[in-house]
C-alpha cells in the first residue's frame, strides 16, 4: 500500500471554504481506481489542513495524478479562485498494517 499526505497551507479564514470544496472530493475519490481511503483533516494550526489518501499501489496514485479528472478538478478550483497558499506532498510505503 501507498499513503500520501498533502499538507496544505490555507489562507487566513479559509478553512471552512476548503472544507466545503473537499467534501465533494470525498465522494469522487470513492470511484477512483486504486484509492482505498480518503480523508480531509483539519489541523489545530489555523493555516494548515491535510489531504490523506491511501492507495493499493504507487502506480494507482500516479495514474490518478495524471488523469483528466485530477486535472479538471484542480483547474476548476483555480478558476474559482479557491486554492491553498502552498502544499507539501509526503509519500510513504506501508510496511505494517492491521
Amino acid at each position: 500500500m501507498y499513503v500520501v499526505f498533502n499538507v496544505l497551507t490555507v489562507p487566513a479564514g479559509g478553512k471552512e471554504k476548503m472544507n466545503e470544496i473537499f467534501s465533494k472530493s470525498a465522494d469522487h475519490m470513492k470511484t477512483v481506481p486504486g484509492c482505498l481511503e480518503f480523508m480531509y483533516l483539519n489541523s489545530p494550526d489555523e493555516d494548515k489542513q491535510i489531504v490523506y489518501t491511501k492507495w493499493d499501489s504507487k502506480e494507482s496514485f500516479v495514474a490518478w495524478t495524471q488523469s483528466e479528472a485530477f486535472k479538471k478538478a484542480h483547474e476548476e478550483r483555480r478558476e474559482r479562485g479557491i486554492t491553498a497558499l502552498g502544499s507539501k506532498i509526503e509519500v510513504y510505503e506501508v510496511v505494517h498494517s492491521s
